[in-house]
């Protein structure tokens, strides 16, 4: 019998390792003869963490045995992809007699890749619609994803910025051990795209040196012993607490603290994100210590987390959702305990209560005053908890707060707005509408990405085009506006009217979040929900396709958002009978769709996606033609102030300016006039996508183009 034989191996070169032709030649080797021939998978450039092989489906041939020394682990690959369309396990043996499998290793099927979560009971919570891997981005999408990746990425990578807090504690600021948790996210979901090895390498160094200064008991923050959270569990003195806006004055003050179970939030976030896509087993152990250490803290009948920080805790709670992606990846219950201890610790908080508070329909303007970054990432918690539980009060927390600020905070850019008011703690906390003024309230791109967030998750969970939607037209316009185009310097704030974009290249929290978002919507380009193949975009971009589609490819052609068409290009490998379905953005309308040249209908399904079915064969060509539907709204404002915006499909439209304009093209008329107003709106003859009002010389064009170094956008008018 042949023997193929697994030891522990090297430093991790390639995450998936197939051993397909090794097993053949095994097979080849060993049969019709007498003794054993022994092939050491080492010897064949299997490549691992130290430990552990990363593998697709293998086939043992007759006559094999395969031998897994103690220490080893064979681990299947998280890509369905890997495992051919065949498959039916991770090590397979058909019509294979005289086989065996044998030794003191491991072979983990990995199915916590391919069963999103496991509730205390054992049953099986799935998100509905699971991602395909994105090839490549082109047209707008992928000329600004780009920025990120090859710019601000590796400006801040080779700051020391990052690591600096963790190695040479302390930091030199109270949340300087977010940014390095951020970017992890950002930075893996960026690999998994463009598969560059510089980067996998910097990651992984990142990932070993941030590990390396966890303490002993499980510390792994930037703070100095005296102002560590365990030593500080509540805020003794506010003086010491750092507030959520710093000026430059505060800043020069001595060390503060309040934020260090902040970076332990992003910490678990983002080392937890590279071991879904990168399995270790030391990165798990790290989150576990770290989680520990908070449960030790802030356990039942411990410290009171909400009594850490600012605003009532919120910052503090935002932990939840961290803790339960920690309790999804161990299945340790003691995680989930924790999770939902940070519940009753929120809901014995009056100033915070936020579960309590949307269940009641109440206003996202008051838990926390309002916080609207991290109030949203809070609701990121509950939905995570919702999807582990089961629980419908967590769904409902989430379905209500998303109600409230989506019909109460989002501009037409889709940026979330705030604005200082004496009944909240500052800029950047949800205020009543009835203080909107485009001129004084503000966007903080921390929002915009944790929007974004927010809707690609329920958009998981659901499978409801309007998630995706709303994510897609924050990408556009408010994210957009954010990026300035040399690819180093994003805004911390921004405003919907605005002469100026207040472009910054310092290491701030928004230039650090607004990439997780942008790398969030490219994961979600396209993939499956029951049995359809699902188009999430028309942007310009190539998506691998399962197998049991027929394998191959997807590739969307064509101009979006600046033209309303798009192609979608079948480049599979087999044929196979299945429903495409495809969603198209926000404010457009259908006009015609063609596969192969032949007018064809699409049947609109409850979750918002037109569907086309029949057999699919490579080289097969869906032509959608859309209409971009432009709508005016009128926005109630400070002192009974009316403004009106306009969005034409996906794009919100803005003037130009580099100052404020006196001139109001629609003063005087009534809100009621929507239809009059857009009657005023004539096509520029140079652009499909830009438009002149009447009477005037203002031209609108889309929000994002109008944010410049050099100018801002006027997006709201006065009634």
């Amino acid at each position: 019998m042949g023997k193929l034989k697994m030891r522990s191996f090297g430093s991790l070169q390639k995450h998936v390792f197939s051993i397909i032709c090794l097993a053949a030649s095994v097979g080849s080797a060993s049969q019709g003869r007498p003794g054993s021939a022994v092939f050491n998978v080492l010897d064949y450039g299997a490549k691992g963490d130290g430990k552990t092989n990363y593998s697709g489906a293998i086939y043992l041939k007759p006559n094999i045995d395969f031998h897994l020394e103690k220490g080893a682990v064979l681990l299947g690959s998280s890509n369905e992809e890997d495992y051919g369309p065949c498959a039916d396990a991770l090590v397979n043996a058909v019509d294979a007699p005289n086989v065996s499998v044998t030794g003191g290793g491991e072979i983990n099927g990995n199915a916590s890749s391919f069963m999103k979560e496991l509730r205390p009971g054992g049953d099986i919570y799935t998100s509905k619609w699971q991602s395909l891997r994105t090839l490549d981005e082109d047209g707008l999408l992928g000329q600004r994803v780009d920025l990120w990746r090859n710019h601000r990425l590796w400006f801040i990578a080779d700051s020391g910025y990052l690591i600096d807090g963790f190695e040479k504690r302390p930091g030199t600021h109270a949340w300087q051990g977010e940014h390095l948790g951020k970017w992890l996210h950002a930075a893996t979901l960026a690999y998994q795209v463009t598969g560059d090895e510089k980067l996998k390498k910097e990651l992984d160094s990142m990932v070993n040196r941030l590990i390396a200064t966890q303490l002993p008991d499980g510390y792994l923050g930037t703070y100095p012993e005296e102002a560590r959270f365990m030593n500080v569990p509540e805020n003794e003195d506010p003086k010491l607490v750092t507030d959520d806006i710093e000026t430059k004055k505060t800043r020069q003050r001595r060390y503060r603290g309040g934020w260090d179970t902040w970076t332990f939030r992003y910490n678990l976030y983002g080392l937890l994100t590279y071991e879904k896509y990168f399995p270790n087993e030391q990165v798990v152990e790290a989150c576990r210590k770290m989680a520990d250490l908070l449960i030790k803290t802030y356990g039942t009948d411990k410290s009171d987390l909400t009594k850490y920080g600012t605003r009532k805790g919120i910052s503090a709670t935002t932990l939840l959702e961290s803790i339960v992606m920690l309790y999804e990846r161990t299945s340790d219950k003691k995680y989930l305990d924790f999770a939902e201890e940070i519940v009753r610790m929120s809901e014995n908080n009056p100033g915070l209560r936020l579960m309590g508070t949307m269940l009641n329909k109440g206003s996202v303007v008051h838990p926390g005053e309002g916080k609207g970054y991290q109030l949203m990432a809070n609701v990121l918690g509950y939905l995570r908890l919702y999807r582990c539980t089961g629980n419908e009060n967590y769904l409902k927390t989430v379905t209500y707060a998303w109600n409230d600020i989506h019909k109460n905070h989002i501009l037409v850019t889709g940026g979330p707005w705030s604005r200082k008011m004496p009944y909240n703690g500052n800029a950047e906390c949800f205020a009543r509408t009835d203080a909107f003024n485009p001129e004084k309230v503000r966007v903080e791109g921390c929002c915009d990405a944790t929007w974004i967030q927010l809707n690609v998750h329920l958009f998981e969970l659901t499978g409801q085009a309007k998630y995706m939607n709303e994510a897609e037209l924050t990408l556009l316009n408010d994210l957009y506006g954010h990026q300035h185009r040399g690819g180093k310097e994003w805004c911390y704030f921004t405003k919907p009217n605005e002469a100026e974009m207040p472009y910054q290249d310092r290491f701030h929290c928004c230039g650090s979040s607004m990439p997780r978002g942008m790398e969030m919507y490219s994961d979600h380009l396209a993939g499956t929900i029951g049995e359809n193949l699902s188009i999430n975009t028309l942007f310009p971009a190539a998506i691998q396709v399962a197998n049991r589609f027929g394998g191959g490819r997807i590739r969307i052609k064509g101009k979006f958002p600046l033209e309303s068409s798009a192609e979608i290009h079948i480049e599979t490998i087999k044929k196979k009978k299945f429903t495409l379905e495809f969603r198209l953005p926000a404010n457009t309308s259908l006009s015609n769709v063609k596969v192969n040249g032949k007018q064809t209908k699409a049947k609109e399904n409850a979750r918002g996606f037109l569907e086309l079915t029949r057999t699919w064969r490579k080289g097969d060509l869906i032509a959608v033609d859309m209409d971009f539907d432009l709508k005016a709204s009128v926005q109630l404002g400070e002192e009974k102030t009316k403004w009106v915006a306009f969005n034409y499909g996906p794009h919100a439209l803005a003037q130009k300016i580099t100052a404020i304009p006196g001139e109001e093209p629609f003063s005087g008329m009534n809100e009621k006039e929507t239809s009059k107003m857009l009657r005023m709106l004539s096509k520029s003859s140079d652009s499909d996508i830009a438009f002149s009002i009447k009477g005037t010389d203002v031209t609108l064009i889309p929000y994002y183009m109008a944010c410049t170094e050099h100018s801002g956008p006027r997006t709201y008018f006065k009634l």
